[in-house]
């Protein structure tokens, strides 16, 4: 017996019966099994979630038209969406969007308290794309100030923030340089404050949906038209 083997001898005189069986057993063969099984998993998880992962990548939201649920109480005051000329309270402050137009939106503001309030603007993925309070940081980035200008009872000079002193104001919201920057913003304009229990923000979303800017003004006109030049016809055809 050479050396080498005297060493594995007596390496192997102190492992016990069950050990050496073991290493004998199938456990090779489950290992083997286990990894290619585990990958199957994740790859039928990700072909399963594939198309409503490219529906939100694309439309930035969800497929079948999807719609953001009524508030239950336990979300912001921003759901639904706040139309044209109805007030909605955000904590002392009273706020009623009443008008808009492509790059602008006009709110009358009433003011009971001086907690200051701020606009917001998201983009279709509701990250945020600009916003009037100083510092605000989305993501740990902060946004880029001074953006949306701010135009006060008829100011021919912009500000950058909303009033916060108590008073009654005309607001006019420029959001012209989001609207026509790289990304696509959000139908909506957001107010919010930090009005909520221990600080919270809460946030009300008003829409700048208008049958003017749906088309839906312009498809009137258009029958409208329609109608007056066909009466026009029949009253030509009558005198011939």
């Amino acid at each position: 017996m050479t050396h080498e083997q005297k060493i594995l001898a007596r390496a192997m005189s102190h492992l016990d019966d069950d050990m050496i069986l073991a290493a004998h057993g199938p456990r090779k063969k489950l290992r083997r099994a286990v990894i290619p099984a585990v990958v199957l998993c994740f790859l039928a998880a990700f072909l399963a979630v594939f198309p409503y992962l490219r529906e939100v990548i694309d439309t930035g939201g969800p497929p079948d038209g999807g719609v953001i649920e009524e508030n239950d109480g336990t979300k912001p005051e921003a759901y639904p969406f706040i139309p044209m000329n109805r007030p909605a309270a955000l904590g002392r402050t009273t706020l009623t969007l009443t008008a808009v137009t492509d790059t602008t939106a006009t709110f009358t503001v009433v003011k009971t308290d001086d907690s200051p309030i701020y606009a917001l603007l998201r983009d279709r993925l509701d990250g945020a794309l600009a916003s009037t309070e100083a510092g605000y940081k989305d993501n740990g980035v902060v946004i880029r100030p001074n953006t949306i200008r701010i135009y006060t009872d008829g100011a021919e000079q912009p500000a950058y923030t909303i009033p916060s002193a108590p008073g009654t104001y005309q607001v006019l919201v420029d959001f012209d340089t989001i609207r026509n920057g790289r990304y696509p913003m959000q139908e909506y304009v957001e107010i919010y404050a930090y009005v909520g229990e221990d600080g919270a923000p809460v946030a009300l979303r008003f829409s700048l949906e208008t049958e003017e800017n749906t088309g839906t003004e312009t498809e009137t006109e258009t029958e409208t038209e329609t109608e007056t030049e066909t009466e026009t016809e029949a009253d030509s055809a009558a005198d011939l």
